[in-house]
């Protein structure tokens, strides 16, 4: 098991372990898994629940089957499952990495880079906002384009809207027990996104400031909602280029173009990364009907 040791203000060393968390994209889990146990060069424990009708036990350290629900309050239900199961499986927990199954994380060190970061403060949270609100938005976008044009520096990232949400989708937590108990006590809303409710669960007891903006990918929503190069880190639905099957309109903001890179085409921009049975066989398979059977490609 890896234990990373804390910096000046940690009373004791803690264990990272990822929180892996699924519903219907078992063979993204499998080869997150493959990622992080085989191909890291510090492999990291991994606790995994998933709601997937027929998923097992693979890779993980701990692994815990439930029943589905509606989208929303099904990922606060298995947000909230992998986080106790984390906190009972492991007593020296120090820090909860929550990664949904197909968000692939192929730069161990950032984990380690950002919770240095938690831990020369006294940030409780990293992560970053879902969504921008859509008028600073537009009007970022626009200024940066008039910088661009001028051939000058964008706004630099530190020049950041108010955080309204938060990204469940990764995020980094220290192991403080009122904030375990915070976002335990979360009752599963399938009118209220995830990211919201976690926004005001947090925000509630802690405020703003015990936040490490993620700022290099802010916000999520739209442009690095399927992969952010700053953060090696990729979302895709899709398994390769050509096989995503978007019924959305091309001008929304989230469409999906048949020449996108999909998940195939992550795992061929690392090449150092080959230990696994599942990431071997997407790599080299003329067939990608098995992969995540049943779960939409876009």
């Amino acid at each position: 098991m890896t234990t990373i040791e804390l910096g000046r203000n940690a009373q004791h060393p803690g264990q990272v372990v990822i929180c892996m968390t699924s519903h219907n994209r078992i063979d993204c889990a499998k080869i997150s898994q493959e990622i992080i146990k085989l191909n890291y060069a510090d492999p990291l424990p991994i606790v995994h629940v998933s709601s997937g009708k027929g998923c097992e036990r693979y890779l993980e350290d701990a692994f815990e089957a439930c029943d589905p629900q509606p989208l929303h309050a099904g990922a606060v239900n298995l947000l909230q499952r992998a986080i106790r199961l984390a906190r009972d499986r492991f007593p020296d927990l120090g820090y909860i990495v929550h990664l949904e199954s197909d968000t692939w994380l192929m730069n161990e060190y950032l984990v380690r880079s950002y919770i240095r970061r938690m831990d020369e403060g006294d940030a409780l949270l990293a992560t970053c906002a879902w969504t921008h609100p859509p008028l600073q938005s537009r009007a970022r976008r626009a200024v940066n384009k008039a910088l661009w044009l001028l051939r000058l520096s964008p706004l630099p990232l530190s020049i950041l809207p108010p955080m309204r949400d938060f990204s469940t989708q990764f995020f980094i937590m220290r192991n403080e027990p009122a904030l375990i108990d915070q976002v335990l006590a979360m009752i599963p809303d399938e009118h209220k996104l995830a990211e919201d409710a976690f926004f005001e669960a947090f925000t509630r007891k802690f405020g703003i400031d015990r936040v490490l903006r993620m700022a290099e990918r802010e916000p999520v929503m739209p442009a690095n909602r399927y992969w952010c190069h700053a953060q090696d880190l990729y979302c895709q639905h899709w398994p390769s280029k050509g096989t995503a099957h978007d019924p959305r309109h091309w001008w929304d903001p989230l469409y999906v173009r048949r020449n996108f890179d999909g998940k195939r085409e992550t795992l061929q921009r690392y090449p150092h990364i080959r230990n696994g049975e599942n990431l071997n066989r997407l790599l080299n398979a003329t067939d990608l009907t098995f992969y995540n059977e049943g779960a939409i490609r876009y």
